[in-house]
């Protein structure tokens, strides 16, 4: 069965999102794994004895005693489901070591549908992404990654919006996301981003090409938008708003015009002014 990765750092951010697992787990028929890493921090003394043993003792069960009440509060949400909803299982696990390291154990699991995460919030990160932000992780992995902000609500997913500008790469991930449609029954729409001065002559031919192959996909709840200027990031967000986007994706690959409109601007402006949860779609996933 498929599971969801969920990255937890027991801040309320992160428990905020893994309780947003619960009902997607419920709609995929998948089961929920809840992770943790840690890198302990050495306590020097100028006595012979092993302070850092201690403390290291105290942190460890401190932090398996949060990541028990994070399992039990979603045990909660799992039991008020409706009875013919899927009841997914929790499976905790808990690292010592990088989380640039850890998240390569994850890569050749088949199981692994997609990972979530909280969004974050410009304070520490305690136990998890220490020295590390969420770019880490979108590049570090070949799954979806969904990052979550506070007060939103993966359950009612009633439309999906997604960035793109046409690429092969684009169709893998509108394929992707009409075989979750199929399953939510969201409206989908395909937003063309492109930049003012951006001059691409073969710009009708392949959009023309996209759409044809986006109709063979044989999902009925497709609509097209265009957004062109320059403060990109700013009308995107401001879209998603606008039109009531319950998720904003975006595919990662560092070669496309999307990831070039980000990196002109500022990489991570889009995460910092995030409104609605964003899913990260690698370029290449794995089957």
């Amino acid at each position: 069965m498929k599971k969801i990765l969920v990255l937890t750092n027991f801040s309320d951010n992160s428990s905020h999102a893994a309780a947003a697992a619960v009902p997607l787990c419920a709609k995929l028929n998948s089961n929920i794994i809840l992770f943790n890493t840690f890198i302990s921090q050495p306590v020097l003394s100028e006595f012979g004895g092993s302070p850092y043993v201690i403390e290291r003792m105290l942190w460890e069960d401190e932090s398996e005693q949060k990541m028990d009440f994070l399992k039990e509060d979603l045990q909660l949400l799992i039991e008020a489901l409706l009875p013919n909803q899927h009841r997914p299982t929790i499976d905790c696990q808990r690292e010592e070591g990088s989380l640039k390291f850890l998240l390569d154990s994850f890569k050749e699991r088949k199981d692994i549908e997609l990972i979530i995460m909280g969004a974050r919030t410009g304070s520490t990160m305690e136990h998890l992404l220490i020295g590390s932000d969420t770019s880490l992780v979108i590049n570090r992995t070949n799954r979806p990654v969904i990052v979550i902000p506070e007060n939103t609500d993966l359950g009612a997913l009633k439309k999906v919006t997604i960035a793109c500008d046409f690429d092969d790469s684009d169709i893998n991930a509108v394929h992707y996301l009409i075989q979750l449609g199929r399953i939510f029954h969201f409206q989908l729409e395909i937003v063309h981003v492109s930049l003012w001065g951006h001059n691409d002559g073969n710009n009708i031919e392949k959009k023309r090409k996209f759409i044809d192959q986006v109709s063979r996909f044989g999902y009925e709840y497709v609509t097209y938008q265009i957004l062109a200027g320059k403060e990109l990031i700013n009308r995107l967000n401001r879209h998603c708003k606008e039109s009531k986007t319950d998720l904003l994706v975006l595919v990662h690959d560092k070669h496309s015009l999307l990831n070039r409109i980000f990196k002109s601007t500022n990489t991570d402006e889009l995460l910092k002014q995030q409104q609605v949860p964003v899913m990260i779609i690698p370029s290449v996933m794995k089957d």
